[in-house]
Parts: C-alpha cells; sequence; structure tokens
C-alpha cells in the first residue's frame, strides 16, 4: 500500500457530488459524518447580494428553480428547492458556520463569476472576505477560480488569504500564472494532468489539486501522478478504499 502521507488529501467535489446532493448544506454534513474533511462548493451573487451555492448559471438542472441566481433575491429563492433531497439553496454563511469549530476542515470556494461586471466581482470577494474574517479561521477557506481577476481581488483585500487557480488544461505558462495572481495552490483536470507538469508546480512552490474523480481508477492515477489534493464525487468511496486521506 501507500503510505497515507503520500496519499493526497479528499476535497469532496460540491460536496460529494457522486454520493451526495450537490452543494447543499446536506451534502457537506452527511460527508462530513463520513470522515471527510475537505470540501469545494460554487459560489454565486444574488441580485441582493448574498452568496448563494450553486454551480450551473441557472437553475433549472438541479433545482425546481428557473432562471439565473443573479436576477434573483433571497426571497424570490427561498421556495427554490434541489431535486434529489429537497433542500433550500444554502448561503456561504451558513456553510461557514458549520465548519468553523470542525477541525482539520478545509473548503474550497469556487467563485463562479465568468460572466460578471468587474464591479461586480469586486463586490462578491469584499463580501466574501468580510464572511471569513467574521465567521471562521481563514487557514480553513480557499477560494478558487478559473478567472484571475477575481483571485486578484481576494489578494488585494486581504493578502495571507489562500487562493487557487483552476485550470482545465496543462500549459507550461499556467505555474507563472498563478505565481503572478499569489495563488498558492493550482487545480488541474485530471485527464490533461502529468508528473512532470505535477513536478514543475512543486518544484515552484505550488501544491496541486485535481479534479475530478468519478471513479476508483481515478483515484490511483491523482496518487501516481503525486498531487496533494484531490476534488472527487466518490470522497466517502476514497477514504474506504484508502486512495485519499481526510
Amino acid at each position: 500500500g501507500v503510505a497515507s502521507a503520500e496519499l493526497p488529501r479528499i476535497i469532496a467535489h460540491r460536496g460529494g457530488a457522486g454520493e451526495q446532493d450537490e452543494n447543499t448544506l446536506g451534502a457537506i454534513k452527511n460527508s462530513y459524518a463520513k470522515g471527510v474533511r475537505g470540501f469545494e462548493i460554487d459560489v454565486r451573487l444574488t441580485r441582493d447580494r448574498r452568496i448563494v451555492l450553486l454551480h450551473d448559471d441557472t437553475l433549472e438542472r438541479t433545482t425546481s428553480g428557473q432562471g439565473k441566481v443573479e436576477e434573483m433575491t433571497a426571497e424570490e429563492l427561498a421556495p427554490v428547492r434541489t431535486r434529489k433531497s429537497g433542500e433550500p439553496l444554502p448561503y456561504l454563511e451558513q456553510v461557514f458556520d458549520f465548519l468553523k469549530d470542525k477541525e482539520g476542515a478545509l473548503l474550497q470556494v469556487e467563485i463562479k463569476c465568468k460572466a460578471y461586471s468587474e464591479a461586480d466581482v469586486a463586490e462578491m470577494c469584499a463580501i466574501m472576505t468580510r464572511q471569513v474574517s467574521e465567521r471562521i479561521d481563514p487557514s480553513k477557506v480557499v477560494f478558487i477560480c478559473f478567472e484571475t481577476n477575481a483571485l486578484h481581488a481576494i489578494k488585494a483585500l486581504n493578502p495571507k488569504q489562500q487562493t487557487c487557480l483552476v485550470s482545465g488544461k496543462v500549459a507550461p505558462e499556467l505555474i507563472k500564472s498563478a505565481q503572478a495572481v499569489g495563488a498558492e495552490t493550482l487545480s488541474v483536470q485530471l485527464d490533461s494532468l502529468y508528473r512532470a507538469f505535477v513536478k514543475d508546480a512543486h518544484k515552484a512552490g505550488l501544491k496541486l489539486t485535481t479534479w475530478t474523480v468519478k471513479k476508483p481508477e481515478d483515484a490511483r492515477l491523482a496518487i501516481l501522478l503525486g498531487t496533494d489534493y484531490v476534488t472527487t464525487d466518490i470522497p466517502a468511496a476514497q477514504l474506504e478504499l484508502q486512495t485519499a486521506r481526510p
């Protein structure tokens, strides 16, 4: 077997989307109860400036609602329920409140802001940075994003706040891009990742997350590549199979 220190640390993708109802408080609580300590969630900005958990740019796939959360208020979103477990949409502060006293907890907050104006990105980052300072130990939180402008905004607000640049493809300039925004971590899609890139990232002082593990052989690949974290749809199964550590 692999020494547990060499295993990547688990990050439950959207709370553990293969085992749970994605981006819900229930997903995080259920995964936590199974030994999971690392989580990834997606966040968006509502019309009345609340930070809500949702991956897609519309509500249809995962909830009973329709349209964009960006055009709705918290009051309008209140009756919306998730399709699988019938939960209301959670807000970021509820996740912080659940994890704040949980030892070893780590939360990757993915900022879904591709279509946002610069002003909205700046406001969203300011709200989230304030919530962190008011509610949770900042070392438990990593802000992650495909867009470098959001990561710049987070670092400008709090230079100590951990960030992570996400990319679907591996490219040599990725390491430079991560360093340019001051990110501590890079998150790269498993299918495009290779061993030399992981080594180069480590040499540059970066940690590496890979996504998304959906089956046991993906998990074994993440171990062989030497990643620090593994973003997975099956976190409880991986802990049981010992292909990642909490």
